[in-house]
């Protein structure tokens, strides 16, 4: 199985169980779960390191922190490009971005094995 496969089922599994444990994050469907999915990892393997690269002075300057709005921005502009989710604010996509890679290191590893 490929990365980016591989990848695209760990967001989609993420977003799945964040849709059942969050009222701020709503599907329609499955299959509005594994666009939004698709969308996530097509923008985390072309725009987010772009982002990173333009972004890293006011990166140095908040110690990383900044890391997290430009995660949530990826996360925000995935759930604007897909129909059938939502994401109620900018603040909420922040916060679904931390819980999002805790859930997608903690299911890489399980697929790793």
């Amino acid at each position: 199985m490929s990365k980016f496969v591989e990848l695209w089922i760990i967001n989609a599994l993420s977003l799945w169980i964040i849709d059942h444990f969050s009222s701020s994050v709503y599907f329609s469907d499955v299959m509005a779960v594994i666009f939004t999915a698709l969308a996530l990892t097509l923008l985390n393997s072309t725009i987010k390191p772009f982002l990173k690269v333009i972004s890293l002075p006011l990166n140095v300057v908040t110690l990383g922190l900044f890391s997290l709005v430009i995660n949530g921005l990826v996360l925000w502009a995935a759930f604007s490009f897909s129909i059938g989710s939502s994401i109620a604010s900018f603040g909420s996509a922040i916060w679904i971005s931390i819980v999002l890679a805790f859930l997608n290191s903690v299911l890489e590893n399980v697929f790793s094995k």
